[in-house]
């Protein structure tokens, strides 16, 4: 049986004997193992057990219920259950009970697409665990916070989470999954699919950890399909996509395991009744705009579906705005643009207070990963623009700084960071 299964669980609490310890350790492997059937069912038994008792343990498992219920993305059910435990609770709370909750309502609103609000509830709750030397908190914290600023396109703190669950990982922490995944997405993101090939390749050979992952991250086995197809690993894309599809038969209750099969499979077929009823029946915002782009990407070559391509990415435009995901939303204005249809977007680097020097946003986010040591190219592939553009836009950095060079302007960039 893995240690730590979620966040809070202390080996104290998980050892103990009763009912609701025991349901909590078979949800716990039901889910490490890909089931997240039985891992709700016995979620379910293990906050019903212990609901009149206001113990540790008895919190904790309604804590690990929603985060099930997240998983599941059955997310009214989430809410529900997690404001009933806010209001029941009697006295003031231990600190570990506040940090878990903390982490918990991250999570819920990560997935409900308010990420601002998500990292700052994780944000506190990982203070507050760090105060009171809990260090069960740190793995999942880092991979929301990781994939929050991977969707804002801040790559400093990308990559600043995904350092920090390296470390973490070396201490064989419960739910390796997620946190390889966020840390293969950081390194595509950064330098190409190619230099996420062994981290890939490690994650999809792997069954215990890509089952891990399917039922962990919906966005997972769209990513690893479109990922492995890159790197022309197109038997790597199959078991992604095979795997996601047992899962989905296994598992028929969830729309959510469902859509991501068919996402999956969609784009392995180049499928687009399957990237359609995909993007219909996903219950995770984000998954679905991404399924419609990838349909539109794949109506884009047929040119009597113009008008509809359009239509479907300035929906999926609206959707990633909506979720706080700036770095998707880039993507799709370019795409858009090549229709010649012009829409705005937001920064795609958080910048605090006023921008300096008078840049623009765009010319900020160049600045921001030019002194960071990205190259034109790389600085590209992050904000979705050609090297020749980034070129255009340093040119008006150096300009308005007063500079001549890259290093002058790292030099520079360290007052404002």
């Amino acid at each position: 049986m893995p240690q730590n299964p979620f966040a809070g669980f202390g080996d104290d609490l998980m050892q103990r004997s009763c009912d609701t310890a025991g349901f909590l350790r078979r949800s716990a492997s039901s889910w490490f193992n890909g089931r997240l059937d039985a891992g709700l069912h016995c979620a379910r038994a293990a906050a019903a057990s212990n609901r009149q008792q206001p113990d540790e343990l008895g919190q904790l498992a309604q804590f690990w219920y929603v985060g099930l219920l997240i998983k599941a993305r059955d997310l009214d059910a989430g809410r529900r259950v997690l404001d009933a435990v806010e209001a029941g609770r009697g006295g003031a709370a231990s600190d570990r009970m506040t940090a878990v909750k903390h982490n918990v309502r991250g999570s819920l609103l990560f997935a409900m697409g308010s990420v601002d609000d998500a990292m700052d509830e994780i944000s506190t709750g990982l203070r507050i665990a760090e105060r009171c030397g809990d260090r069960s908190l740190r793995p999942p914290s880092y991979v929301v916070l990781a994939l929050g600023a991977l969707r804002r396109a801040d790559m400093r703190a990308c990559r600043h989470f995904v350092d920090k669950l390296s470390d973490e990982a070396l201490l064989g922490y419960f739910g390796q999954a997620p946190g390889a995944w966020v840390a293969a997405q950081a390194v595509e993101a950064r330098s190409g699919v190619d230099s996420a090939a062994s981290l890939i390749a490690g994650i999809v050979t792997n069954p215990v950890v890509l089952r891990q992952l399917l039922v962990s991250e919906p966005a997972a086995a769209s990513w690893l399909v479109r990922a492995c197809v890159k790197l022309g690993a197109h038997d790597l894309a199959k078991v992604s996509a095979e795997e996601s599809a047992a899962m989905a038969a296994e598992q028929p209750e969830f729309s959510v395991i469902r859509g991501s099969a068919l996402h999956a499979a969609g784009l392995l077929e180049q499928d687009a009744a399957k990237l359609h009823e995909a993007a219909d029946i996903h219950p995770d915002r984000w998954c679905a705009a991404s399924a419609r782009e990838d349909l539109a990407s794949l109506l884009a070559v047929r040119c009597s579906e113009r008008d509809r391509t359009i239509r479907i990415l300035e929906s999926v435009l609206d959707t990633y705005a909506a979720v706080g995901a700036t770095r998707d939303s880039a993507r799709v204005v370019n795409k858009l643009r090549e229709y010649g249809v012009r829409r705005g977007t937001t920064r795609t680097v958080e910048c605090e207070g006023t921008v300096p020097h008078g840049l623009t946003n765009t010319e900020f986010a160049v600045a921001e990963l030019v002194s960071q040591g990205h190259t034109n190219n790389e600085v590209g592939r992050q904000l979705f623009i050609s090297r020749h553009t980034v070129a255009f836009h340093l040119k008006k950095v150096f300009q308005k700084m007063n500079i001549t060079s890259r290093v002058e302007l790292a030099a520079a960039w360290k007052v404002f960071s």
